[in-house]
């Protein structure tokens, strides 16, 4: 086994991880949240799953790109072992990034921009890097998915992606601030939003 196909497998495992730990989370965390069974389901529906019109776009798109002729992807596509190796490590960091901002979240965590019952705000941990430090990583996962699939049609949507995500940090800032005033206007001036060490937001 070479390393780059290594690397493809680890890669592969570590999405399989983030899987995991996303679902297993938001069931304890629904399970330990007082109310009645109801209550918890939909708790649980509530927090996993991102907003229904993310979802019919994806399904969407993903069918467009299924049925377009492979051949129109050709002049944008091209697979190297360097790529491979890279998109692989780049799926390792992005999802380890997303699991250690997740446990740090903890409650306060939701598939789709919500103030949760006694929300904190966190700056510590993977947020003192980024503001949105999931979402960092989930980019990162697409970016890496895309270097793996040699860019293709996987430009489209990593551009999707990309999009939903920046919408998603306009959307969670507002909410942020209406919800931490100052305190979430100072960590946003001195914290990037999802680049590490670029300059914040003023």
């Amino acid at each position: 086994m070479n390393i780059v196909h290594l690397l493809t497998l680890v890669a592969g495992l570590s999405i399989d991880v983030v899987g995991i730990v996303w679902l297993g989370t938001a069931v304890w965390f629904a399970a330990v949240r007082p109310g009645t069974l109801r209550d918890k389901l939909g708790h649980f529906a509530r927090t996993l799953l991102p907003e229904p019109w993310m979802i019919a776009g994806l399904v969407v798109l993903s069918v467009v790109l299924h049925l377009l002729p492979r051949s129109i992807w050709d002049p944008i596509t091209w697979k190297a072992a360097a790529l491979t190796a890279l998109g692989s490590v780049l799926i390792i960091v992005s999802a380890g990034l997303m699991v250690w901002a997740r446990l740090a979240l903890g409650t306060m965590w939701a598939g789709r921009p919500m103030i949760q019952r006694n929300h904190e705000l966190r700056t510590d941990g993977p947020y003192r890097m980024v503001r949105h430090p999931i979402y960092t990583g989930l980019l990162g996962l697409m970016l890496g998915a895309t270097l793996l699939s040699g860019f293709g049609a996987g430009v489209v949507l990593l551009a999707f992606v990309t999009a939903w995500l920046l919408r998603r940090v306009r959307v969670e800032d507002t909410m942020l601030i209406d919800t931490f005033g100052d305190d979430y206007r100072d960590y946003r001036h001195r914290v990037p939003a999802l680049v590490p060490l670029a300059r914040p937001r003023a």
